[in-house]
């Protein structure tokens, strides 16, 4: 306001004036102002004062005025707005219209967020994940599994009360599988192929054969691989009149032949709408579990007989038995019998190439107790018990397999107790991916659903002085 500071000054004195006197005494104050500011005013040398306004006034009057020019324009638009739908009812609405659009653009964006986050969820979900150390698969595999197990209970008529609104239910579970509310009712229901992977992966964190042995995918039923033999052909000396020797991998055909295991996981029919995550994490995680103790059974102590191919154990005491095995003296059938020495000795039984790759013990964890005897006095440590649950023995680190032989003291005769070498040269072969989908009827009397997990793989040794083992004695 400072450019119009004479006029604000004859408006405050005119307010004052009006405001504490008279009208006759206001005018008269305010007469007497004007006149100050006339004979304080610079006279022009051709012009008198003509008008109750100080020259100084007149300037400021006129630049206010001047001022006005530039809102001709804005006034004949404000007049034709007037005139057009609305009027200025519409323009009266604006404040209102402009908060509505603030908190819906509010709301728009908090949504935003949320999705990004969802996909940020999802692709970090992509794959197995730990919750309180425990693995567990992607909220989507879980509610893909939980969906194969609402398919079965509406094509079987196994809907209980508890399952609350059936229409809601049976929609969820399309949205989970991708799937039509037809293709529920039609036939099994198999696990969506993407999920599928996490399965899978979720049994490498609990199977300790397929986390250490080569898992080679098998292109046909029937794969022939070569097998190096135990032994190879050391480079000699070669002078200037004996000619080259030939030295040579000894190598022979190993058939892998994929047999297919599985099982069926039991359910009861009952369950909570909210119980769609937990519950397909329970069924993912048994169903790895299972797959896991498979392979490890079969893959360190799994007999022919069973499993359709030797384990590890069954397969050097048939063909390797003096070069790979340290079987307990006679009568020492417990698996409490073994002395540390026995430990030592299945490490000179491996080709000595083992030991650049870092080779390691397998053991049931029970054996703990036996271990910890070893350790003779504060010097003498060979066992190392970590507080993370990992263990060394003489510094080779030890594997803790559940499907071994549990420490004990009764006989077990012809026990496979321990393991030692590089299982790398065991191979895991896998024909496809496994196959998880609901069953038929299978427990009708029992008022329960089945999830069937099938896998087709074949277990064959590579290298067979890459592994030995330590075994009790047979009486």
């Amino acid at each position: 306001m400072k450019p119009y500071k004479n006029l604000m000054s004859l408006l405050v004195v005119s307010v004052m004036a009006f405001a504490l006197l008279h009208f006759a005494s206001a005018l008269f104050v305010i007469g007497c102002w004007q006149l100050a500011q006339i004979a304080m005013s610079k006279r022009q040398a051709t012009r008198f004062f003509t008008t109750g306004l100080s020259d100084t006034q007149v300037k400021e009057f006129e630049g206010i005025l001047k001022s006005f020019e530039g809102y001709g324009s804005m006034f004949k638009e404000l007049m034709d707005l007037s005139k057009s739908e609305g009027g200025f009812a519409a323009i009266k609405k604006l404040p209102d219209l402009l908060k509505s659009e603030q908190t819906r653009n509010d709301t728009l964006a908090a949504d935003l967020k949320k999705v990004q986050k969802q996909l940020l969820r999802r692709q970090s979900e992509s794959g197995v994940r730990y919750v309180r150390g425990v693995p567990m698969v992607s909220d989507d595999c879980a509610l893909a599994m939980a969906g194969m197990f609402i398919g079965c209970s509406l094509r079987q008529e196994k809907w209980s009360k508890s399952l609350g609104d059936q229409e809601t239910t049976v929609a969820k579970a399309c949205e989970y599988l991708g799937v039509t509310k037809a293709a529920l009712t039609s036939s099994d229901i198999p696990l969506p192929t993407i999920y599928i992977p996490q399965v899978v992966e979720l049994v490498w964190h609990y199977g300790q054969f397929r986390a250490y042995a080569t898992v080679f995918p098998l292109g046909a039923g029937t794969v022939n691989l070569p097998q190096l033999k135990a032994g190879e052909d050391a480079f000699a000396k070669i002078t200037s009149s004996n000619a080259v020797g030939e030295k040579k991998v000894a190598a022979q055909n190993v058939t892998f032949t994929a047999s297919k295991f599985g099982g069926i996981v039991r359910i009861p029919s009952e369950i909570e709408e909210d119980t769609f995550i937990p519950l397909g994490q329970f069924i993912a995680r048994y169903i790895a579990r299972r797959f896991a103790a498979l392979e490890d059974t079969w893959g360190f102590i799994g007999a022919s007989a069973t499993y359709g191919s030797d384990g590890v154990g069954p397969y050097l005491t048939n063909n390797y038995a003096s070069t790979a095995i340290t079987q307990l003296a006679s009568t020492k059938t417990k698996p409490s019998d073994a002395a540390l020495a026995d430990f030592r000795s299945i490490r000179g039984k491996v080709n000595a190439a083992v030991f650049a790759n870092k080779p390691k013990y397998y053991m049931n964890p029970t054996m703990d107790a036996l271990l910890a005897t070893f350790n003779t006095s504060a010097t003498v440590v060979p066992y190392v018990r970590k507080p993370d649950g990992t263990a060394t023995l003489d510094g080779f680190e030890i594997v803790w397999v559940g499907a071994l032989q549990a420490y004990s003291t009764s006989a077990a005769a012809s026990a496979y107790i321990a393991f030692f070498g590089d299982l790398s040269y065991w191979y895991l072969g896998e024909r496809g991916m496994p196959r998880v989908e609901t069953s038929r009827e299978v427990y009708f009397a029992t008022d329960e659903i089945g999830i069937r997990a099938i896998e087709r793989i074949d277990i064959e040794a590579m290298a067979p002085d890459a592994m030995s083992a330590l075994q009790t004695a047979a009486s």
